[in-house]
């Protein structure tokens, strides 16, 4: 009885060390798929978090360019580019081209993108507290400066009634030119974005 039971105990100890070994190898893998796990979550959190950042400063960015937008349609509407006599030559005070302006490849004239270029005399509107510059400039989008003509320039018809539709020309309705802001803003950590807008008066 006393070497059965011995014998017993002999085949038992190994079973349990070896159930031991195989707990802990489990628990190991358990842990590394857990520290995975773990730092995937917090990359994609530090993503999410930088994506976020970036379209709330791009939005911030699209704000600010509505002031330069603004400020020069009140231009074309009760400013010095108001009348039709002062809208058939440059006029470099109110950063107003007569002409189309050159564009880069990404159809922003060249005269925003590259400073070199820049000519026109209108000071850029700035806000020192947010670090932000903004540039605009106009330009009729004709082929050639003097008076408005719709063999030169691009146009829109207007209706003729209060009734009808601007995009269908209508009997005894006037075409006007088409006038093109562009806006640059620059932000903090060398940021630049672009903007663009037409405008019939």
């Amino acid at each position: 009885m006393t070497s059965s039971s011995a014998a017993r105990g002999g085949v038992i100890r190994p079973l349990r060390q070896a159930q031991r070994g195989v707990s802990m190898i489990v628990t190991l893998i358990a842990l590394v798929l857990l520290l995975v796990g773990a730092a995937a979550m917090m990359r994609s959190v530090d993503t999410s978090s930088v994506l976020i950042g970036n379209l709330a400063f791009r939005r911030d960015l699209t704000n600010r360019a509505e002031r330069a937008i603004m400020n020069a349609r009140t231009a074309l509407v009760s400013g010095s580019l108001s009348s039709e006599s002062s809208r058939i030559a440059n006029l470099a005070s109110e950063n107003y081209s007569a002409v189309r302006l050159d564009n880069g490849s990404n159809g922003v004239p060249k005269v925003l993108t590259q400073d070199s270029l820049f000519t026109m005399t209108h000071a850029d509107i700035t806000d020192a507290d947010a670090g932000i510059t903004l540039r605009y400039v106009i330009d009729r989008q004709c082929i050639s400066a003097g008076a408005f003509s719709t063999s030169t320039c691009e146009v829109l018809e207007s209706a003729s009634d209060a009734g009808g539709s601007n995009w269908l020309r209508k009997p005894g309705g006037a075409s006007r030119p088409v006038y093109r802001i562009s806006v640059r803003v620059q932000g903090p950590r060398s940021t630049e974005a672009y903007f663009q807008t037409t405008f019939v008066d």
